[in-house]
């Protein structure tokens, strides 16, 4: 089998040691080629043009959105009471509301009996 060498590779003899040495080009230090880039990013941001900040429009106010927060805590906490008393306590939900219901609840638990 003929085995063709790719078309991007040149043959060099062996013998003559010039081949590889003027192919050869001086190695960058790292620190040249940061420069470089440093360079390239800033003729790169001189082309384009600033750019102009928008102003954000907030459809509701910060105050506004702890308001709604606080109002939707405030009826879940309401809703678990009064689902978990009706429910799970067997009793009517509305009685969670009243002082009577929380001072047995209490009492309950401190271990206090009438």
């Amino acid at each position: 089998m003929n085995k063709k060498q790719p078309n991007n590779q040149k043959k060099s003899s062996p013998a003559s040691g010039k081949g590889k040495e003027e192919t050869k080009a001086k190695p960058l230090m790292r620190a040249e080629i940061r420069q470089a880039k440093m360079e390239e990013k800033a003729a790169q941001k001189a082309e384009r043009e600033p750019r102009k900040k928008k102003g954000r429009i907030r459809i509701l106010p910060i105050w506004l959105r702890l308001y709604i927060i606080l109002t939707l805590i405030g009826a879940s906490l309401f809703l678990g009471m009064m689902v978990g008393y009706g429910t799970i306590g067997g009793g009517d939900a509305f009685d969670v509301f009243n002082l009577e219901t929380w001072y047995h609840i209490v009492d309950l638990m401190k271990g206090v009996e009438d």
